[in-house]
């Protein structure tokens, strides 16, 4: 086994992500907008898919669901200690508003490196029904 295969068995060295979004609150039927931040770890990469989730959580019956989901299988490099970014938009259902008082959001990103290594980061959002 290479010094590469096991640091990747042992998940050292992967890539860092951080999400960007446009906004703090957004509304049913509004857009996100956002961008992913890559930055290298200490083995060269390569990018082979990423999902975008929004998930709803249901607080008083404790049941997630995803309410909309956006995959690019791609090929991207993700060279050691350099910086790219991923633009995306997904779409927030009209229907949120019905579940307003009782939901918490959050938007899951997976990137997978196609190695049986992945990063997934949850980020926390606000959805406000429509005024």
């Amino acid at each position: 086994m290479t010094l590469k295969d096991y640091l990747t068995k042992l998940k050292i060295g992967l890539p860092k992500t951080n999400v960007h979004l446009d906004k703090q609150v957004y509304e049913a039927g509004s857009v996100i907008n956002g961008t992913i931040e890559i930055t290298g770890g200490l083995l060269k990469n390569k990018i082979k898919r990423y999902d975008i989730d929004l998930v709803g959580i249901d607080s008083l019956a404790f049941v997630e669901e995803t309410l909309n989901s956006h995959s690019v299988f791609c090929s991207l490099e993700c060279s050691p200690n350099q910086t790219g970014k991923i633009t995306f938009l997904l779409d927030v259902p009209d229907e949120i508003q019905h579940h307003q008082n009782t939901f918490q959001y959050s938007l899951t990103v997976n990137i997978d490196f196609g190695n049986a290594n992945n990063i997934t980061q949850s980020v926390p959002i606000r959805i406000s029904a429509v005024s």
